[in-house]
């Protein structure tokens, strides 16, 4: 006869191997058009979706470029930060001034004050390259590209984790062209920042507004995983 603690082993070994196995499945279920597993650790993306890495993509060098860029910059920035009046570069200045104005709020509030700082920061032209966070800012224009590196550089220098925070490529359905975002992870939720308003919307509430494509981090580059697959590459040419 099996005694209670023979039973409870059995349970626990049971639903031990039933979460393995789902696990497996998740991953089996969840491939690309060449059959690659898409990794676990990426389904932690904004919208809820699932995303394969293409680092070998050419996007992806483009975004390793312009980190690159935004690392040399945060020198230029630090030195005008601890000595404004000697500073070389009006446009660190107002970058700056960009993180402060989240200085004296929490949550979605500084989140919200910083994209509606960036919003205002450049006017809205069509662009045809990536540029620089400073870049942006001393041309004075730029289009959603722009936006989306001089918000990402700014969250960053405000403190978020470069964990919480990701350079997305969507389609806008309704438009049916390419756009550029930011998402930043705020207690556990992603929120898009987009030049074209101010709100401060939770991911996953606007995929009937969005079809999310590609996303970078300070990891890697990946395309996000529809039902038939992914089906774009080299967005950030």
């Amino acid at each position: 006869m099996i005694g209670p603690a023979e039973r409870k082993r059995d349970f626990g070994t049971v639903m031990v191997a039933a979460v393995a196995a789902a696990i497996v499945m998740l991953v089996t279920l969840v491939r690309d058009a060449s059959g690659a597993e898409v990794s676990l650790a990426d389904i932690n993306d904004p919208f809820g979706l699932p995303t394969v890495v293409v680092s070998a993509d050419s996007s992806w060098a483009t975004w390793r470029e312009l980190q690159s860029q935004i690392q040399s910059e945060k020198r230029i920035i630090a030195q005008c930060r601890a000595q404004p009046h000697a500073c070389p570069s009006p446009a660190a200045l107002r970058f700056i001034a960009l993180v402060k104005e989240g200085d004296q709020h929490e949550g979605l509030v500084r989140i919200g004050r910083i994209n509606r700082a960036v919003n205002l920061a450049i006017s809205a032209v069509i662009q045809t390259a990536w540029t620089s966070p400073l870049s942006a800012l001393a041309a004075g224009v730029g289009d959603c590209k722009q936006y989306a590196v001089l918000k990402y550089a700014v969250l960053e220098e405000a403190g978020f984790a470069p964990d919480d925070l990701r350079l997305v490529v969507v389609r806008v359905k309704s438009l049916r062209n390419n756009h550029a975002v930011v998402a930043v992870r705020h207690a556990g939720q992603w929120f898009i920042l987009d030049n074209r308003t101010l709100a401060v919307v939770e991911s996953r509430k606007l995929l009937d507004y969005y079809e999310p494509l590609f996303v970078q981090d300070d990891r890697n580059g990946r395309q996000f995983v529809p039902p038939s697959g992914p089906k774009v590459a080299g967005l950030l040419q």
